[in-house]
């Protein structure tokens, strides 16, 4: 099945961050990425980077979470790297 233009681009974007945060990650097959954005209950904005595997059972190996100054430097270089 063809992945939409849309998909294509979120699926880049997750697989980018995950690999900014998790440099020392080498991706396989059935490793999926996850990219979630939020606030904390007092307004804060934060993003968490995941990295799961499918390989008996659906588990995570990899966790990020940035808040404050580091959420700013985080976004600055994934949107500043994916536009390359």
């Amino acid at each position: 099945m063809a992945i939409l233009g849309e998909e294509r681009w979120h699926t880049a974007i997750r697989d980018r961050a995950a690999t900014l945060a998790f440099p020392e990650w080498t991706p396989r097959a059935e490793d999926w990425a996850q990219l979630h954005t939020g606030f904390i209950d007092d307004g804060t904005p934060y993003t968490e980077v995941s990295v799961y595997r499918d390989d008996d059972g659906r588990q995570r190996i990899h966790y990020r979470r940035y808040i404050a100054e580091e959420l700013q430097h985080f976004w600055t270089r994934l949107m500043n790297e994916s536009g390359d």
